[in-house]
């Protein structure tokens, strides 16, 4: 299938199984696949007009990580958030290159995907441990004692809230709320929650991570 970038100019012999859009070889826009296709002498010949150096080439490294993704979501920019979200849960974080990536070959400002990242707390631009500890720091959880379990934690992991252990086992963060001030004081850890804490019951915890 022949495609033209209306971005570059460039052409294309497209053999992607992606139904909605291609990705332009030369400039990673996002180019529309032609909802009818024609067809000559009641054949569709796919062979490449052009030489070999103007065929796609693979994306490797990051653009290709991050293209996978897009390809999933059919580059839809209105599901940002998702795409972010599949490649977080897959490494752990999102590194600027791919954010460059994700704005690059969706054809939107950089400065919309950074404001994305940077304003939903569930996503991290920096690298993560293996788990990672979040401590509701809310009115309610305060008021008995998160304070306390904070600071024991922090002298348990070494770290400050945002920071990593040298070993990468945890991360510490501190969150607003977890939507269960009953069981407060309360912490996370991965998706595990742990209610009613207190200093015995925090080490407890820890022995299951350790």
């Amino acid at each position: 299938m022949l495609l033209s970038c209306q971005h570059c100019d460039y052409k294309w012999d497209y053999r992607g199984e992606n139904k909605y859009y291609a990705t332009c070889p030369r400039c990673r826009y996002k180019v529309k696949i032609p909802d009818k296709i024609v067809v000559t002498g009641g054949k569709l010949d796919l062979k490449s007009k052009f030489s070999m150096e103007e065929k796609p080439v693979r994306m490797l490294g990051i653009a290709g990580i991050v293209n996978k993704v897009l390809q999933e979501y059919q580059y839809d920019e209105d599901m940002l958030i998702q795409i972010f979200l599949k490649l977080q849960r897959t490494f752990g974080w999102i590194t600027r290159e791919m954010l460059s990536e994700a704005s690059l070959q969706l054809g939107i400002p950089l400065s919309r995907a950074y404001s994305i990242a940077t304003f939903y707390k569930a996503f991290s631009l920096s690298p993560r441990g293996k788990n990672l500890i979040r401590v509701c720091m809310g009115t309610s959880c305060k008021v008995r004692g998160s304070s306390i379990i904070l600071d024991k934690l922090q002298s348990l992991l070494g770290i400050k809230p945002g920071e990593i252990t040298p070993d990468l086992k945890f991360s510490l963060e501190t969150v607003n709320c977890l939507g269960c001030c009953a069981l407060g004081p309360v912490m996370v850890v991965g998706d595990k929650y742990h209610g009613h804490l207190d200093i015995s019951t925090l080490q407890r915890v820890f022995k299951q991570y350790w």
